[in-house]
This record gives C-alpha cells, structure tokens and sequence, in this order.
C-alpha cells in the first residue's frame, strides 16, 4: 500500500519529444537543406484535484485492510477456542470413560461374590464382563478422540504434534447470563460491521475520483524548432485540452454512485444475518445452561442416590444385576450429557464472543 500510494501521489510524468520535418524528399525538399527539427519537453497539468483524490482512495483502502485483518484475528481466536473447548470435552470423557470402568470392575466384583455363594445365576458374570469389556472399548476411544482433538489444538500454532498432555481449565466454568439486545448492541460495533462503514468511505473516495473526470486536463508543450533553409532557430508551444469531459465522465460517477449504495444494503442484510446468528448462539446457551443446572443440582444426585441403593439392595438380594446395570448406565449417560451441555454452553459463549468482539465479562459490565 505504501508503494500504491507513492504512485498515487506521483504527478504525470514529462515526454520528450523530437520530430524531423522535410528531409530526404524531393527538388528544394530533398537532402537536409530544407531540415526542420523540432525539440520539445510536454507534460499534462492535472486539474480537479486529481492526485489527491488518487492518494485518499489508497489511504482508505488502507483502512479497509486493516478492518479484514481485525475479522482474520477473530476468526482465528474463535477457532483456537473452540478447539481448546474440544480438548476439555475430550479429556472430561476420557475421565468420565475410566469411571466407567471403575463401577464395571466394582460391578463384577459383587457379581461374583454373588455367584460363588450360589445366589446368583453365572450368566450374571458372563454379562458383567462383557459390559467391563464394553467400557473398556469405550475408554480406548475415548483416549483417542482426545489425542486427535490434541492434535487439531497443537496444529493452530503450526506444529504437528501436541507438546502438552493436557489442556488446564474447567469445562464446568460458565459465564452469567447477559441480555440479548445488550449483546446486539456490541454485535453492531463488530469488525464485520465496520468493515462496511471503512468501504463505504472507500466508494466515497472513489466517487470524488470519479467526479475529478469532469475537469478536463490541460495538456502543454514547449520546445525550439530549427529551420536549416532559413537558418534560424525559434520557441514553439502549445497547449491541448479534451471537449466535454463532464458528459463523458458521467457513466463513472454513476457507477461509482451505486456501488457506494449497494453497501448500505449489504451491510443491513450483513445486520440481520449477525442477529439471527447470534440469537440462535444466546438461545443455545441459555438452554444448554439450564440442562447443567439440572443434570448437577437434580437427575445426577438422583442417580448417583439410587445407584448406591440398589447396589447395597443387590449385595442383600433385593434387587437383580438388571436393576443394578441399568441404574449405572443411567448415572453415566446423565454425566456424559452433563459434559456435552457444558462444552455446548462454552462453545456458544465463544461464538458470541466472537460475533461481539469481546469477552462476555465486559459485555456485562
């Protein structure tokens, strides 16, 4: 842009020019004897404030690039963040994944203390270890998914493999809940917004250009003419200047016009898009904050309340290891929703931010 700009600035250049008048012809014309040669230095005066229109329209282009890098920034601090998120959701499975084995190993335990005492059927031991085997499975997967979310995290910064184990930070760690037209309010101080405000000022300066056309310029010439049959020399100058430039110009200036008008169209529906962007990311958050609230304060102690029961009611007879391995299936489904929601909730939070250019804490405030 600084050489654009250098260019712009720059003013028409001189021409030189040399032109030989009747020479090699014939009779009193032929040979040099009758030789004209004409010496000249022309140039173009601008007129209309050409050159500085040229170099503001560079100076706000200038302005426009550095409005998209913004946008290029928060793209790339959205991403980074949401792979962060993806990496605390894996390693928030991978833990959930073990305690599932945990309760597996302790199930098969009882169940065997069941079926050596002859009080339970041995197909109750063949099920308990296929389902140990079954969680097994499910933490190798889990281990993987982490070590691939790893990777995709340690590939923003451009290295292909991760030089950490783990990611620190709680997946369980919300922000309060922030009114919805107080967010729009900073949605419409977004970068992407204004991007469209530094553009149109762009098709302003290139209007301006567009109008310095109907001055016409003033093309002028000085030199000296040399008359060999005379064997004189004289100054010669001159001067030219294009007819109806106003009319000619007209077609630019219009066209300038409406691109300077489609940009306040654009940047209305840019407006409505980034509403209906950031209400679906705000009602997704809200929601998936409820479903946390619930699983932790409600159905998880529940369960949690219940499996303990029919675990002691299991070792007195009570209860058979169907009731005993549903409840611990309902227990870590209800923790894995508990870890889905939460990483849902961060990832909203992170698009919001993204679309409101700041932290949700100074929204707040």
């Amino acid at each position: 842009l600084a050489a654009q700009k250098q260019t712009a600035n720059l003013k028409p250049a001189y021409v030189l020019g040399v032109e030989v008048e009747n020479v090699a012809g014939t009779g009193q014309l032929s040979g040099v004897k009758s030789l004209e040669t004409s010496v000249s230095l022309s140039s173009v005066l601008e007129l209309g404030g050409k050159r500085l229109s040229r170099v503001e329209l560079v100076e706000q282009n200038s302005d426009l690039i550095n409005v998209e890098r913004k946008i290029q920034a928060l793209d790339l601090l959205g991403s980074v963040t949401r792979r962060y998120i993806d990496v605390l959701n894996s390693q928030e499975r991978v833990l959930l994944a073990r305690e599932g084995v945990s309760l597996a190993e302790a199930t098969l335990a009882e169940v065997n203390k069941r079926v050596n005492a002859a009080i339970a059927p041995s197909a109750d031991k063949g099920r308990a270890e296929a389902a140990l085997e079954e969680v097994l499975l499910t933490l190798m997967a889990e281990q993987r998914q982490l070590k691939t979310q790893q990777m995709a995290l340690a590939n923003m910064w451009g290295s292909y493999q991760p030089s950490f184990e783990r990611v620190s930070g709680s997946l369980y760690t919300i922000g309060e809940a922030i009114p919805f037209d107080v967010l729009f309010n900073r949605v419409q101080q977004n970068p992407q917004i204004e991007l469209f405000a530094t553009e149109s000022r762009v098709r302003d300066a290139q209007v301006r250009l567009a109008r310095t056309q109907q001055t016409a310029d003033l093309t002028w010439s000085v030199g000296i003419r040399r008359n060999e049959g005379l064997n004189d020399t004289a100054l010669i100058a001159g001067f030219s200047m294009p007819l109806f430039s106003q009319q000619r110009a007209q077609g630019e200036i219009e066209a300038a016009l409406a691109a300077r008008n489609e940009v306040s169209y654009r940047r209305q529906d840019a407006l409505l898009q980034l509403h209906t962007q950031l209400y679906r990311a705000y009602s997704g958050r809200e929601q998936a904050i409820l479903n946390t609230q619930k699983l932790q304060e409600a159905i998880i102690p529940k369960l949690t309340q219940s499996l303990e029961q029919i675990q002691n009611g299991y070792q007195r007879g009570l209860y058979s290891y169907l009731d005993f391995l549903t409840v611990r299936k309902d227990l870590l489904s209800a923790k894995r929703s508990l870890i889905e929601a939460s990483a849902a909730a961060l990832q909203f939070e992170a698009e919001i931010e993204q679309l409101t250019a700041e932290p949700l804490i100074a929204a707040a405030q």
